[in-house]
């Protein structure tokens, strides 16, 4: 076996303190950045969803945007939306580019004429109110969507709904 010499030769005292100097400058330029970042705001969003009656099911659908203005419908008992085997539609008063809160409840036993609540709480505090209920001849699976109009920013809430019976 050949013994193999290396060559090493000292690094200079100037380039270990210009490397040095290189490292600290760049160390404090990304400081700097971090610190000047723009400031974004982190929104926590969670829920839960009581269902206070075994005739319905309940399926969060989340926070989306309104694509267009629409009037409440349900808004009293007396003009609840009842549930279709398409799909109906129950919500409060909704601007358009605003965001708004859905909820898909469906029919598990039926019961002829039931009306309920559906009211959204975000953070403790009521978004509103609509009334849904069962037609003359329900079917099992009927169903309607529910939104509220939650403005046009979210603040860091629990969202929580209460499906009651009427």
């Amino acid at each position: 076996m050949k013994t193999i010499r290396l060559m090493i030769r000292p690094v200079p005292a100037y380039l270990v303190l210009i490397i040095l100097l290189v490292t600290a400058a760049a160390t404090v330029a990304l400081y700097a950045a971090i610190l000047s970042a723009p400031t974004r705001t982190v929104t926590t969003i969670s829920g839960e969803v009581f269902v206070l009656t075994e005739e319905l099911t309940a399926t969060p659908q989340g926070i989306g945007i309104t694509t267009a203005d629409a009037a409440a419908a349900g808004g009293t008992l007396a003009t609840a939306v009842n549930m279709t085997a398409s799909g109906a539609s129950a919500n409060t008063a909704l601007n358009q580019s605003n965001f708004e809160y859905r909820i898909e409840v469906r029919v598990a036993t039926t019961s002829a004429d039931q009306k309920y609540s559906v009211e959204l709480f975000a953070g403790g505090v009521s978004k509103g109110k609509v009334y849904i209920g069962q037609g003359a001849s329900p079917a099992i699976n009927d169903y309607v969507t529910v939104k509220w109009d939650l403005g046009t920013s979210l603040d860091d809430q629990v969202y929580e709904v209460q499906v009651l019976p009427a």
